[in-house]
């Protein structure tokens, strides 16, 4: 279940996932600046992770082709944070790379939440032909991934808190493990929105959230 909510009218988040026999494909990112320039960025990104995507590339052959392919004659400056994950939905096995990203929050069967390692990679479209890494993980069945980006985190109140990792992580804490994904979605925003209480929206929020 997933929810993309821009700060304007558009908005520079993009979600994508897709199944393909047994193998399940998602992609989450965050292009910087915001408004109109950083929309057209997303949906060029959107593209062409559908389209790299679909050359049977390993994650980190798949975010090092989307880097390259913005590198090229990229005078704007504009870069991508993503997260791209493809999980076999016979073992569970996740393999993912995290560019840039905010880290993913793995829930296990019984709710108990971790934050997902990631390795060093920077964002899409700084630096061409930047090695990044791909990593693994076999996950519980029962478990649930939370991917957000950081309109969740960086969530201000008046006084300039920010909503936080933490704070993240004890709402899930707190959450029943056997709801379904539409309503932890629904209770996250709810939190959120009581954190900041009459504060307005300072950036894109999108969250998926998935059960394995």
């Amino acid at each position: 279940y997933a929810l993309m909510n821009p700060w304007r009218e558009i908005g520079g988040n993009l979600d994508n996932y897709g199944i393909t026999g047994d193998t399940f494909l998602v992609c989450i990112g965050d292009v910087s600046g915001k408004g109109v320039p950083a929309a057209l960025y997303m949906a060029i990104t959107r593209s062409a992770f559908r389209f790299i995507a679909g050359l049977g590339l390993p994650v980190e052959g798949v975010v090092a082709r989307i880097n390259n392919s913005f590198c090229d004659g990229n005078d704007s400056g504009m870069f991508v944070t993503m997260f791209v994950g493809c999980l076999n939905l016979d073992t569970l096995e996740l393999n993912y790379c995290n560019a840039g990203h905010n880290p993913i929050l793995v829930l296990s069967p019984d709710g108990k939440p971790s934050y997902l390692h990631a390795k060093p990679n920077l964002a899409a479209g700084l630096f061409e032909d930047f090695p990044y890494q791909g990593e693994s993980i076999t996950l519980e069945r029962g478990s649930r991934l939370l991917i957000y980006t950081d309109g969740v985190t960086e969530a201000e109140n008046r006084i300039k808190d920010l909503y936080g990792e933490q704070r993240l992580e004890e709402f899930a804490r707190n959450e029943d493990a056997t709801e379904s994904s539409a309503q932890f979605l629904d209770n996250l925003l709810l939190s959120i929105k009581e954190f900041v209480k009459d504060n307005t929206q300072n950036d894109d929020i999108t969250i998926m959230v998935i059960g394995v």
